[in-house]
Formats: structure tokens, sequence, C-alpha cells
């Protein structure tokens, strides 16, 4: 299930889903909450994925009755709003991912993998916005690439993730790391989790 109000831009999309997922899968596009609700009594759906902008529609609304509703249903937000506040909350809804319209087409193929094995997932450019909207010159040491990182790891994603998503090597994400523990005064992975919560980075 497509969901978005640019009917041109979703069949774009829908081209590109067809040559991520199986072979025969059907991807269906739907212009306004209201006819994706409808059509969610009717016909099982495997995946959601919505834009978050549609003028008149509650959009957040619709992602926390899918979730309660349709407990299995994979929701993801694929949006051109970078709003930090407003990724927390729609993950608080029950989306397992969050992207800017912005990413690239592996991009969205990590999303869907990651998120079909049961993980969250936040685009590599949005995690950074996530960290520099708590983080600034004033309170931190980190480096606009360690906030990047640190958002990352918040969200559950492991080095090798990490590096795929940034486009960097393992190597590179694995000093990344030292370098935010040792600022940070932090001593482990599960550490720098906690220290993320805490402070509601993520």
């Amino acid at each position: 299930m497509l969901v978005d109000d640019h009917v041109l831009v979703a069949e774009g999309f829908r081209e590109l889903l067809k040559k991520m997922l199986p072979a025969g899968a059907v991807v269906d596009i739907f212009s306004s909450v209201e006819t994706a609700a409808a059509a969610l009594k009717t016909t099982s759906y495997h995946i959601l994925i919505t834009d978050l902008i549609m003028p008149g529609q509650n959009v957040m609304s619709f992602i926390t009755a899918c979730r309660k509703h349709y407990g299995e249903l994979l929701i993801l937000v694929v949006t051109s709003s970078m709003d930090s506040n407003g990724i927390k909350a729609c993950f608080a809804a029950g989306a397992n991912g969050y992207l800017s319209k912005a990413v690239s087409p592996g991009e969205i193929r990590l999303a869907l993998d990651y998120t079909m094995a049961g993980k969250k997932f936040v685009s590599a450019d949005l995690a950074g916005k996530l960290a520099d909207n708590i983080f600034s010159a004033e309170n931190t040491v980190l480096t606009a690439k360690e906030r990047e990182v640190l958002a990352l790891i918040g969200a559950g994603k492991r080095t090798k993730e990490i590096a795929e998503m940034l486009f960097v090597s393992p190597i590179t994400i694995m000093t990344h790391k030292r370098n935010i523990m040792r600022k940070l005064d932090l001593h482990s992975v599960t550490e720098l989790v906690r220290y993320v919560f805490n402070n509601n980075l993520f």
C-alpha cells in the first residue's frame, strides 16, 4: 500500500518498488488516508508506505490506527518533512521506518531489508538531523559525523549497517565509536545506547 496525494510521484515510486519487491508483488496507490483505511478493511497488505504531509489529512492518526488494528503491518514513512519532533512522533505512533524523499533507491532497499528483519530504520540524512537537533557546539565536542553515528547507534544499527548507510568502511565507524566513547566518557555500546535514550536523542 502506497499512500501519497501526488499521484505522479506515487506512480514513479511504485515502479521503483516493483523492482525491489518479490516478483508478482502488487503495489496499490491511494491518494488519501480515508481510501487507504477503507482498503485495509478488505485487503491484506504487508507493507504500508505513506507520506506524512498531505493537506487536510491526519496521517499521524492513520499510522496510530494501523499499528493498533494491523499489528503485523510494516509501516514506512517517506516524506519531505525533516522535523525531528515529527520523526519521533511517527515512531511513537508505531512506524517502523522514516526516510526523507531525498534518499537513493539503495537506501530504500536497505529500509525494506532492515524493517522486514524487525529493526527500526531512519535514513542517514535524518539521523544526522536528529542528533544535530539535540547537540550544539555549546554542549558537545562531537563532530557532525560523530553525532550522526551516535544517532544511528541509538537507532539500533550495528557497525556494518551504519557503514553501509554512510557509505564508509566498518573500520571508519569503529573509529568514530571509539572517539565518541572517549569524548563522552562511556565505555561500551550498551552505555552509548543508554546515553542516547536517557537524553531523548531518539
